[in-house]
């Protein structure tokens, strides 16, 4: 693995394992909707894209639907989102050795921010990121280049060779080649091998400790 300076990392699904908290959440929005949903499959795609585009693509339902859809399952999320999930066996050692390595870390999420650092802090892992790039309770639409162009912003736009993208979906390597950096697909994730090496991820992640050079 060629060694970078600069690792952005995607959340769910990259970081942390999110499952029970986001499916059992989108469930109980759809209940509140009246959408019966049993398909389990189905609702991975929420993870990576923003919940607004998740709901309009996979349920077809209006702006303002979305919105009320979204509203719903925060008001179960922001009651379960630390203790409905775990992180991912590796990461902590991996992130510990990145810091001590001297490389800069940031996370890029379209999960909001107060949930990101929430997980993180209960999990102990906030004490490694030197940034969080991630949405607000008013923004449900940044696309993951926006998310990757603050964190370089953040670090002074370093020369792109130097930034790697690490995200587990096609939308963390679309918005990394968006962006002009690396990507490293983690297949550990919610993301498959073919997914991610069709969407052109650089660099393919079996599990986190793949990632040292």
């Amino acid at each position: 693995m060629k060694e970078y300076n600069y690792y952005l990392f995607d959340f769910d699904g990259t970081l942390c394992d999110t499952t029970e908290g986001i499916f059992k959440s989108i469930i109980y929005s759809l209940d509140c909707y009246g959408i019966e949903e049993t398909d389990l499959e189905k609702l991975r795609y929420f993870v990576g894209p923003p919940l607004f585009e998740s709901y309009k693509t996979i349920y077809n339902v209006s702006d303002e639907d979305a919105n009320w859809l979204i509203a719903k399952y925060r008001e179960r999320y922001k009651t379960k989102a630390a203790e409905e999930s775990a992180i991912y066996d590796g990461i902590t050692n991996l992130l510990k050795i990145l810091k001590e390595k001297g490389k800069k870390i940031a996370v890029a999420s379209s999960k909001p921010k107060p949930f990101v650092e929430e997980i993180s802090k209960y999990h102990n892992i906030d004490i490694y990121y030197d940034f969080v790039s991630a949405e607000d309770f008013k923004n449900n639409h940044s696309s993951k280049k926006d998310l990757i162009n603050a964190c370089l912003d953040y670090f002074g736009n370093p020369p792109k060779s130097e930034v790697l993208m690490v995200g587990d979906r096609f939308y963390d390597i679309d918005g990394a080649k968006a962006a002009g950096v690396d990507s490293a697909g983690a297949v550990y994730g919610f993301g498959t091998e073919e997914e991610l090496t069709k969407a052109g991820a650089t660099h393919i992640l079996k599990k986190p400790e793949d990632l040292l050079f």
